[in-house]
């Protein structure tokens, strides 16, 4: 039971982080979306990265920020896959998790909204917990 639920957390991720990465690529001129008055107190969009939007750099870097987020979305959805032994994905289940947790942290560092600390938090639990497995899984290799 437990790994079950451990597997639809993952997709259900995934498929979040993807989705966001996709708009983001589909439409890299989008604004900020919009949040209810009690989040004004945060200086920073939702939806837009503070930094790319700070230094002025366009829509390549909006393109480059939602492949970020569409590459961790896909790996994780990999990763889960490989959790409920799904074929080629199994063995690469450790690798697939750990690279969409850390391209997933550098993502959100880069768009980062107090709405995310739900998905910085899974995404750590992720690297922080399989950390150890995918450098052995290397050193094997």
């Amino acid at each position: 039971m437990t790994q079950a639920i451990i597997g639809a957390v993952l997709i259900g991720h995934g498929l979040i982080t993807s989705a966001i990465g996709f708009g983001a690529v589909a439409n890299p001129n989008a604004p900020a979306m919009a949040l209810p008055s009690w989040f004004a107190w945060w200086p920073g969009p939702f939806g837009r990265s503070w930094l790319f939007d700070a230094l002025g750099l366009g829509t390549a870097f909006s393109v480059v920020g939602g492949l970020l987020w569409l590459a961790a979305g896909l790996l994780l959805i990999g990763g889960a896959l490989g959790w409920f032994g799904v074929g080629f994905f199994e063995g690469m289940r450790i690798p697939f998790l750990v690279a969409g947790g850390v391209i997933g942290l550098v993502a959100l560092g880069l768009y980062f909204h107090p709405i995310y600390v739900v998905a910085v938090a899974i995404n750590l639990a992720i690297v922080v917990l399989l950390w150890e497995q995918f450098i052995a899984a290397r050193s094997a290799a």
